[in-house]
């Protein structure tokens, strides 16, 4: 049987790109700052070799701390 493929949250409800699982604890390292701020080179090398994804907008880094609301892949 086949795993479902992951599907971000829809947009308008709460799981928009760039927006934290918390504001409060978004932190400039997080993948939606960086993309926000257009710091493409600095994503490259964060999404490389990707261990884990963001559960709130389904982006995917290396290590956990980039990411809002993190998971294993």
């Amino acid at each position: 049987m086949m795993a479902a493929a992951f599907q971000p949250p829809a947009a308008g409800g709460g799981g928009e790109m760039g927006d934290c699982k918390d504001s409060k604890h978004c932190h400039d390292h997080h993948l939606c700052k960086l993309v926000k701020r257009d710091d493409l080179e600095q994503v490259k090398k964060l999404v490389k070799d990707a261990a884990f994804f963001c559960k709130k907008c389904g982006r995917a880094a290396r290590e956990k701390d980039n990411l809002c609301d993190p998971s294993r892949i």
